[in-house]
């Protein structure tokens, strides 16, 4: 008879089923240890392959050490409950066959904890821009503690224009985007959010529709975009957490998906450089970093270009081989941009 075995505790709310082999070295007199240790392994496989839904393979090589201490250590922490389907022994090991369910919201949780979901993009700044304040507050919140950097909205007030900023939040994205540009943030997150009041049997409720979308600020891609209605009794605020709680936590899953992908995008602005020397500064940045996939004039007036460079290697790393290239000198960045000087 097949049993499902259920472990207790962690959220639940996000699983994954997934089919999985176990393998232990087996003695004849041991076959109990070497049966426990083949689920052990068959665990730890479902768990990577937890990890895997948010992170590519070449970042998981990279942070091996650390989701070997963090989370693959606690493997069984992760499963909400598994199944033994089948069993056997050959050549010397003990081979088990498991179906297990991995709670992914734990996992990302974790992971977010530790950094490495937006450490590899060079952890870019975000930036909300919403009108409802209690709402803005609300999102910011819950980024800080996904471990996302966020521009305070105080300091986007102070350096930006009221009309212009009052313009942004009422939906101008060409504004919002200017907006972010200035304060320096990779990525900004735009919305609105209607709050209706009504009753049912004769308690009040509260009904939130909360749309809100992620751009990057660079090259104004849409990253991800949702809607979310939740209604709750009582109390408004509450409901307003709820709505900004299950939209957070869609979005970032969404921008981690794309993320995830491996494409890193920098942008690199040279300053002082002749028409005719941009060629040679492309086929230098070609041969100088690692990792490039492609490279894109996106800007060119004269006295300076604005190239959009496709890698699959960190901004860190970027910037480390540009500041390899002769002739050129930086002079600034911040996050996924780089300003630099052409010195030749």
């Amino acid at each position: 008879m097949l049993l499902w075995l259920v472990l207790s505790g962690g959220d639940t709310a996000q699983v994954k089923e997934v089919l999985v082999e176990g393998v232990a070295s087996y003695e004849e007199e041991r076959k109990d240890v070497a049966r426990d240790r083949a689920i052990k392994d068959a665990l730890r496989k479902a768990v990577e392959q937890g990890v895997g839904t948010f992170i590519s393979s070449e970042t998981v090589v990279e942070n091996y050490e650390v989701l070997k201490d963090r989370i693959y250590s606690r493997a069984d922490g992760y499963v909400s409950e598994y199944r033994v389907l089948r069993e056997k022994v050959e050549d010397g090991l003990y081979r088990v066959l498991v179906r297990a369910k991995v709670k992914l919201g734990d996992i990302k949780r974790d992971l977010q904890a530790i950094g490495i979901l937006i450490e590899r993009r060079g952890r870019p700044r975000m930036m909300v821009l919403v009108d409802d304040p209690d709402v803005r507050s609300m999102i910011e919140e819950k980024l800080l503690s996904m471990k996302f950097p966020v521009v305070d909205y105080e300091v986007v007030a102070r350096n930006t224009e009221r009309d212009v900023l009052d313009a942004a939040l009422k939906g101008n994205r060409k504004l919002a985007r200017k907006v972010a540009m200035r304060n320096g943030a990779e990525v900004y997150v735009v919305g609105d959010v209607d709050t209706e009041e009504g009753r049912y049997r004769g308690k009040k409720v509260y009904r939130v529709n909360l749309r809100l979308k992620a751009v990057e600020t660079a090259t104004g891609e849409l990253l991800a975009s949702v809607f979310v209605n939740r209604k709750l009794p009582f109390d408004e605020t509450e409901a307003k957490r709820a709505a900004v709680d299950e939209a957070v936590d869609r979005l970032t899953d969404a921008i981690l998906s794309r993320w995830k992908e491996g494409v890193v995008v920098v942008h690199l602005k040279v300053e002082g450089i002749r028409p005719t020397k941009v060629n040679d500064l492309k086929e230098a940045l070609y041969r100088s970093v690692r990792g490039v996939k492609g490279i894109y004039e996106r800007e060119n007036y004269g006295r300076y270009v604005l190239f959009e460079i496709s890698t699959d290697t960190s901004p860190q790393e970027v910037l480390d081989d540009i500041r390899r290239i002769k002739g050129l000198k930086v002079v600034e960045y911040e996050g996924q941009s780089i300003r630099a000087r052409y010195v030749r």
